[in-house]
């Protein structure tokens, strides 16, 4: 053997249990993201994702104004006022006909309108239609939840080309769908 070559290898042998070294560490917070990552998922039950994704997806009511992705939705005084109580009132779901005017993405409510109720329960409510000039069609959902049922989508019908569904879901986050 050549006595370069015998001082070479030590050197290399150095540098491949330095590269292995590395590689174990590596491996090894690879594979705690992974545990992390799925339990996190385990843990965490369809009702609190689903808190999670209606708190990302709602809007938040600040000065009774709402800057939503459909225009600006700002409640005259007195009226956000009694959607709260109504809220806070019933601990099952509720309608609410929201009536007011459009303009320029400007949604102004001034009106709120109580349809007859059918059936009301925690999560479901039936009632009569909003009248025609309904600019949020709107039902309240328990606390936090603030995602849309896939009955919510089906169900429902514009009254006009501006109507927005609308869903309380806590006593400042709202979510629209149009």
């Amino acid at each position: 053997m050549n006595p370069e070559d015998e001082l070479l290898r030590p050197v290399e042998e150095h540098e491949l249990e330095e590269k292995s070294k590395i590689k174990k560490y590596v491996w090894m917070v690879v594979g705690l993201f992974l545990i992390l990552l799925m339990a996190s998922f385990m843990l965490t039950g369809y009702s609190v994702r689903s808190i999670i994704a209606g708190k990302t997806n709602s809007e938040k009511i600040e000065a009774s104004v709402i800057n939503s992705e459909y225009g600006k939705i700002l409640f005259v005084e007195g009226v956000y006022v009694e959607l709260k109580e109504l809220y806070h009132e019933n601990e099952k779901e509720f309608k609410a006909c929201l009536i007011g005017e459009y303009s320029d993405e400007v949604y102004l409510i001034n009106d709120l309108f109580l349809p007859k109720m059918h059936f009301q329960d925690y999560d479901k409510v039936v009632s009569s239609p909003c009248p025609d000039n309904t600019l949020l069609d709107m039902h309240s959902h328990p606390q936090q939840h603030c995602t849309f049922s896939e009955q919510d989508l089906k169900s429902f019908q514009p009254i006009n080309e501006n109507t927005l569904l609308t869903v309380m879901c806590e006593n400042d986050r709202f979510i629209f769908q149009k």
